[in-house]
């Protein structure tokens, strides 16, 4: 593991001529004051493989990493080969390359966010700390609170089915039950896509493609789906993102624990902007 300092040294007249590398340099180059403020690490990993419950898979392209237990020393982990080998299958196109990869920036540190707010009112809160052993559990309790929540309606449930199908890219996603399989399988527990749905939920409600979108055309390498109607996997995503966008306000509407949650999450990611465009009156 490598922290960001080493990985920017390397501006050589190579490196910076190498069209991927270049814009993973720029990126990571805007997204670190923003995790400095935040007090989230930033390190580059040059593995292949590594250890996801008991299998050995293929790293993804980022990964929000923190201690078990107490959710402290969050820390962003960037997959270099897995993100530069991203770059042939969004057919060297640097700019849809670019939104790929600020998306996948911006959908960890909407993890790192999460994570820290729900360390914060923990820690804050002598009520929590009595009801819960360590801020993981209380993290696990509140995911579990959402989906119960949005899962009491036709249309919440409906939503939370779309927003684990275009996570995991598993159309056979078509039950809670089914989906609390595929949590336990991927992530040792039930769940976790709850977390990715609060992510979802941010970039939409800030405007932004969710992450699954700016996949672009490379839904449609090396995967075999049934498009149907639509033509190319990548049109189907967005059609499912579109749904899903519809359902906004009224996941929120039906879930008070997830718009609690989006207040303070967003309230963050809003001040961490207003701090970016402010005018440096110290110079």
């Amino acid at each position: 593991m490598e922290t960001l300092a080493p990985f920017i040294s390397l501006r050589s007249a190579k490196f910076t001529q190498d069209r991927p590398a270049k814009v993973l340099f720029e990126e990571f180059r805007r997204v670190k004051p923003s995790l400095t403020s935040l007090g989230v690490g930033f390190s580059v990993s040059r593995a292949k493989v590594r250890m996801k419950g008991d299998k050995w898979r293929k790293p993804p392209y980022f990964a929000c990493c923190y201690n078990i237990g107490d959710l402290g020393d969050v820390n962003i982990v960037a997959f270099s080969y897995a993100l530069i080998a991203d770059w042939n299958l969004m057919e060297a196109d640097i700019d849809q390359y670019r939104k790929r990869i600020h998306s996948a920036l911006r959908e960890e540190m909407i993890h790192a966010v999460q994570v820290l707010t729900v360390k914060k009112r923990y820690e804050r809160s002598a009520e929590l700390r009595g009801r819960f052993d360590d801020a993981e559990i209380y993290y696990d309790s509140l995911l579990g609170r959402i989906i119960e929540e949005l899962a009491s309606s036709n249309e919440g449930e409906k939503a939370v089915l779309t927003a684990a199908k275009l996570y995991y890219e598993d159309w056979t996603i078509n039950s809670i039950e089914k989906l609390r399989q595929t949590d336990r399988k991927y992530h040792g527990r039930d769940g976790y896509l709850v977390s990715e749905l609060i992510r979802q939920v941010t970039q939409i409600r800030f405007g932004e493609l969710i992450s699954e979108e700016a996949k672009g055309k490379a839904w449609d390498k090396h995967r075999i789906f049934f498009v149907g109607e639509y033509g190319t996997t990548e049109n189907l995503m967005k059609s499912m993102a579109a749904t899903l966008r519809q359902a906004v306000p009224h996941l929120v509407n039906l879930s008070p624990t997830l718009t609690e949650a989006l207040i303070e999450i967003e309230g963050t990611i809003k001040a961490i902007h207003r701090n970016e465009r402010a005018p440096d009156v110290a110079a």
